[in-house]
């Protein structure tokens, strides 16, 4: 039997559609639309196309972040949605803020960002 390598293994964990379709589900859900949504999540067109489109494209943790905070989603939905796109969000500080936000409703972009730059990490929002 050939052995699987670490990205075979993990590439095939991850179940891509489930994230395309939970997510579409909370975009109908909260009664938005596709630009709203990446807007907000500050996505430019042409990568949520792409990202939309390509169900084998796994999008990066900070793009799952993102619209964890766009959507603003509870706990239990943005937990779902980071695992759905093969991720956790564990003890590290970067994803600490993030579940803090999350858990204390703050969903304005510019706030998210302050919250990380005063802990010495990259903002999410801005460059």
């Amino acid at each position: 039997m050939k052995e699987k390598s670490l990205n075979e293994y993990i590439e095939e964990k991850v179940n891509k559609e489930e994230f395309h379709s939970y997510l579409y589900s909370l975009i109908d859900e909260k009664g938005l639309d596709d630009p709203s949504v990446y807007k907000k999540a500050m996505i430019n067109r042409k990568t949520w196309s792409k990202l939309m489109s390509n169900k084998e494209q796994r999008p990066t943790k900070e793009t799952v972040c993102r619209l964890v905070i766009a959507l603003e989603l509870d706990y239990h939905e943005c937990k779902h949605l980071v695992k759905s796109a093969g991720y956790i969000l564990n003890r590290d500080p970067f994803d600490l803020v993030i579940r803090y936000c999350v858990e204390q409703k703050i969903y304005d972009p510019f706030k998210v960002d302050e919250l990380l730059v005063s802990k010495n990490l990259k903002p999410l929002f801005s460059k």
